[in-house]
């Protein structure tokens, strides 16, 4: 279920992902998931923003079935041997039976309260504990349901909207609703046993700007201490047994969106704050933050010695940390996510704003060892006023300013060349994306009878264009580009071009299963001559054109695999939609 168990810690007893060793699979539906997928038995079980839930094979992501509701799900599914249970935007919670998807019961719930819609983007999850399933609706109630009939134990009226999942514990059940408040009902007759008001109810939309009331965050408890957060950017530590407030961390603006505890620590999701934070269980003390790309929104996994989480940042981000804070690997889904990351037998699945559920396989035996790679970004800019440009319309900058976003460290010519030096010594992980699609002299001289760029490669080190080969451009005296000599490249890197009379024009391009396999899924349109090679010795195909042309490939140069000279091909007017697949192909071999 949500959080692997009912009272909501995150702690799953499945061993932590060291390293990714690929994807296996990617399943695409055209619809946000915002639901966290979970992987039971051999099945795989989400629900997407098209209204159907979906059962898929958990090893090949081949679809079992799928089942039609009247509205998007966006809450997290709770499986047991036989069944499956979810709740619907079309105010239903439903049970299917998990081998087929026949539908075994169906309650309908009241309307939502209010009519404010302020980042509402998840429902409640079912927790499934004793043979009942617990739920918060719209429509302000906390549900216990007997989970083979469908049948009402009880029912809690919180007078607000529910969209936390209920956290179970002991016979606590506990939850958060919009109007600030944090309940604890006694889960034998569904009466109160303490209402916990957050600084967030005194708030009001009109005083903020902002919501800085509803509770989102579903509780995590352990040791009788119930931690969660509102939007009022107060991180909380209750006890269970009375509701009192133990201590409190403040963010001072930024929601507190999700949170899970192992061993006496409390690690925390926040929103604008853009980071995950540890603190001390029993104090609120903070033991370590790490900073995120963007918010998020997603709950944090705890597998081992290792916490995962997503980020909302706008190509998404898959990230895997110690427990003490360092980051061991980072994978990036293409999109934004709001879903929680989920691990299985070796693998990691998680869903994104695009419709991908990805089955990343991953390795539980090796050491865990914080990142150590460097991501650079070069751009050399209009040097000469009639000199050749392979991008217009301003791409050449929008994928600068994109990789700078992404982390990337913009270098100038002299640390370009300070940083290629350093890797034939050091033999790092590191990657270097052109993207103007310009090489400087400086890399491409012949030095001890080999340019630069050359050497970089053969040291392991990884170099991606996006266009025509820098090193055919012929430049005159003042440096300005005046011809262009396939033969150049096809001599220091080995390839082999094909002749441009015999592919030419803006065409349809596939990617390959190779491609798929490293993180393209989508098919693309661009102007092939370019990039177009014959097959060789240590070069991978990463997608055909219609004509099955080879127009993106990466070629080896003795490195680990990843690693070496990526080809791939960016429209040169426009935005190309599937750069935030490029980059797991990208940072594959050196970010995962």
């Amino acid at each position: 279920m949500f959080r692997s168990g009912a009272a909501l810690t995150g702690q799953s007893n499945e061993q932590p992902v060291s390293k990714l060793d690929g994807i296996k699979f990617m399943f695409k539906i055209n619809a946000p998931i915002r639901s966290t997928p979970v992987a039971f038995d051999q099945g795989l079980y989400f629900g997407g923003g098209d209204g159907y839930f979906y059962a898929l094979d958990a090893v090949t992501g081949e679809e079992l079935w799928k089942v039609k509701t009247g509205g998007a799900i966006f809450s997290s599914p709770a499986a047991d041997r036989e069944s499956v249970y979810f709740s619907s935007r079309d105010g239903n919670i439903y049970c299917l039976q998990r081998s087929s998807g026949k539908l075994k019961w169906k309650l309908t719930m009241g309307k939502d309260l209010g009519d404010e819609n302020y980042w509402d983007n998840y429902l409640s999850s079912p927790i499934l504990s004793d043979d009942k399933v617990y739920i918060g609706s719209g429509d302000g109630n906390l549900y216990a349901i007997e989970a083979v009939s469908g049948k009402v134990t009880w029912k809690y009226n919180s007078h607000s909207r529910i969209r936390t999942a209920p956290a179970v514990y002991g016979d606590n059940v506990v939850f958060g609703n919009n109007a600030g408040y944090i309940l604890d009902i006694n889960k034998a007759n569904g009466e109160l046993k303490w209402k916990f008001a957050t600084d967030g109810v005194n708030n009001s939309f009109e005083s903020a700007g902002n919501d800085r009331k509803s509770v989102f965050c579903s509780a995590s408890i352990s040791d009788n201490v119930v931690v969660t957060g509102g939007r009022d950017g107060i991180v909380y530590g209750i006890d269970l047994n009375t509701g009192k407030e133990l201590w409190r961390n403040n963010h001072k603006g930024p929601w507190i969106l999700s949170t899970a505890v192992k061993d006496g620590i409390a690690y925390i999701g926040c929103g604008s704050d853009a980071l995950v934070q540890a603190l001390d269980l029993h104090s609120g003390a903070e033991k370590w933050r790490f900073k995120a790309a963007s918010a998020v929104f997603s709950s944090i996994t705890i597998a081992g010695d290792m916490l995962y989480f997503t980020d909302l940042h706008f190509s998404g981000n898959l990230h895997a940390l110690t427990l003490d804070g360092k980051e061991v690997w980072d994978f990036p889904l293409g999109a934004r996510s709001f879903s929680t990351p989920v691990l299985r037998n070796g693998m990691v699945y998680c869903a994104t704003e695009a419709g991908v559920v990805y089955g990343l396989a991953g390795n539980t035996k090796g050491s865990v060892e914080p990142a150590s790679y460097t991501r650079m970004v070069y751009y050399e800019g209009t040097k000469h006023p009639k000199d050749f440009k392979d991008f217009q319309n301003g791409i050449d900058s929008y994928l600068r300013d994109y990789f700078i976003a992404c982390g990337y460290k913009l270098v100038a010519e002299d640390e370009l060349e300070a940083a290629m030096k350093q890797q034939l010594t050091s033999h790092a992980r590191s990657v270097i994306v052109f993207a103007d699609n310009r090489f400087p002299v400086s890399i491409t001289e012949n030095k001890e009878g080999k340019p630069l760029v050359l050497q970089y490669m053969e040291a392991q080190g990884k170099i991606v264009i996006f266009g025509l080969n820098p090193i055919a451009y012929s430049r005159d005296s003042t440096g300005a580009v005046v011809a262009f000599d396939d033969s150049i490249p096809a001599t220091v890197f080995g390839l082999k071009y094909i002749e441009k009379n015999l592919i030419r024009g803006i065409y349809v391009s596939h990617p390959t299963s190779e491609g798929a396999a490293v993180g393209l899924y989508s098919e693309f349109s661009a102007v092939s001559n370019p990039t177009v090679i014959e097959a060789g010795n240590n070069i991978t195909i990463l997608a055909k054109d219609e004509f099955g042309s080879n127009t993106e490939w990466i070629k080896n140069f003795g490195g680990p695999e990843g690693t070496g000279l990526l080809q791939l091909n960016v429209p040169s007017y426009e935005v190309n939609y599937n750069l935030g697949e490029m980059r797991a192909v990208i940072e594959k071999g050196i970010c995962w």
